[in-house]
């Protein structure tokens, strides 16, 4: 891709092929400022012809058009040097205190850094914009509306496929072994299941979990007593009659069934109490029996030792997060459902809860205005690094492109008010 040069010298050269480097976008900018130039460029080469065919006229009133044209033309000169210098030595000369914005970049971006942070990232600043502004009903607002919920569902969606896709990796799956492995070869296994015992008992938690342990064994056994009835009488003695198997195997049956739901009904069963017991003492064991702490590190080191284990395990989660990627990819993802369901909920009572949202609009004022606080050196830096980090020409185009339109305002003006001021000079010579 091709764009015509402009040359320092009078920005005449418009058609000096070089090959660019520009985005798209500053491509269009240096066609607007090319376009934009030309206006000021005609004014110059105006006033050159008008100083030209004024020169040495002989009727009167003509020198008033040349003290304009010549005063208008001396402006042009004067405002294409200064806007020029600003980007890059005029002609091609190296005069001193030109070229400012290729030559002192880094100071410029200093400066606009230290502005920022103190005028625009000073706390009290930051913190009365955001008391006027409502952010839990914005949030709120947004978190309900199609474009809002879309974009967190695909935000949860690409974050859960780049983790997924990352623990993938050889390499990550590899780091992340070695160092699980560290840190369960520095843990105390004993100790921390015992201590884990003690948390549950402590707040009846083992007795909730024995208690649909044994509403799940009743189901399994239910649904499975015809096939332990009938190998039960496979496995009988061959001159036992099957009627006395079936008898004794439904009484037996019948019992443990009763047994399952006693224990399950009554808090306070003699069995419970048994194994309240035993967590307690096993928890205790656990921490301080050598024994126990003995097996404890046995267990560790085999499933440390226990690539097939590991195998095993990686594979159960391999096929888990298979699942949860093709889920995603669906048009109608559960995944992004449920997160939107429960999206649309928090939204929802948010919005009812006028409360609520003062304390959220209070926590998020608080919360940003002391990260900005901590962090606008920071913050702004992005500015000086960014601009330390350019070449000193490409700053200097950047820039260009950025305000360069604007400033030919100033050559133009410069040109006009120019050959004002010369009208005037001329005036004053003829009158005083």
């Amino acid at each position: 891709m091709f764009v015509c040069c402009q040359a320092d010298e009078f920005e005449l050269s418009y058609f000096i092929p070089v090959k660019s480097t520009a985005l798209p976008g500053e491509l269009e900018k240096t066609l607007q400022l090319r376009r934009m130039k030309r206006i000021p460029l005609f004014l110059l080469l105006l006033m050159a012809l008008l100083f030209t065919y004024t020169l040495h006229h002989p009727v009167p009133w003509v020198a008033w058009v040349h003290a304009f044209a010549e005063a208008g033309m001396v402006g042009a000169l004067a405002d294409w040097f200064a806007v020029v210098a600003l980007f890059r030595h005029p002609l091609g000369i190296p005069i001193p205190h030109t070229a400012i914005i290729p030559n002192r970049k880094n100071d410029l971006g200093e400066s606009m850094s230290r502005f920022v942070a103190e005028h625009f990232l000073e706390p009290e600043v930051v913190r009365k914009k955001l008391q006027n502004t409502e952010l839990a009903a914005f949030v709120a607002n947004w978190l309900q509306s199609d474009k809002g919920r879309r974009n967190i569902e695909n935000l949860v969606g690409s974050v859960l496929r780049w983790a997924l896709g990352a623990l993938h990796e050889k390499r990550v799956r590899g780091f992340l072994s070695r160092l699980s492995s560290k840190q369960l070869a520095n843990m105390d296994f004993a100790p921390l299941l015992g201590s884990t015992l003690e948390w549950l008992v402590r707040g009846e938690r083992h007795q909730q979990i024995l208690t649909q342990v044994l509403r799940y064994a009743i189901v399994v056994l239910h649904d499975n007593k015809e096939a332990i009835r009938e190998k039960v009488q496979r496995e009988s003695p061959w001159w036992l009659p099957g009627f006395v198997d079936d008898r004794i195997m439904k009484q037996m049956l019948e019992r443990v069934e009763n047994q399952l739901f006693s224990m399950t009904l009554d808090p306070d069963h003699e069995l419970r109490e048994r194994f309240n017991q035993w967590a307690q003492d096993l928890a205790h064991n656990l921490k301080h029996s050598p024994q126990q702490q003995r097996w404890g590190e046995d267990f560790k080191l085999q499933l440390l030792e226990n690539d097939e284990l590991q195998d095993y395990l990686y594979g159960l989660w391999r096929e888990l997060a298979t699942g949860i990627e093709a889920d995603i990819d669906k048009p109608e993802s559960v995944v992004k459902l449920h997160v939107g369901q429960w999206l649309d909920g928090v939204a929802g009572e948010l919005q009812r809860d006028q409360d609520m949202q003062a304390w959220v609009n209070a926590w998020m004022v608080d919360a940003i205005t002391r990260v900005v606080e901590r962090n606008r050196a920071h913050i702004a830096s992005l500015i000086s690094d960014t601009v330390q980090s350019w070449d000193g020409a490409d700053t200097g185009r950047r820039v260009e492109l950025a305000i360069g339109r604007d400033l030919q305002f100033i050559r133009i003006n410069g040109t006009l008010v120019g050959g004002l001021v010369g009208l005037f000079i001329h005036a004053t010579k003829l009158y005083f």
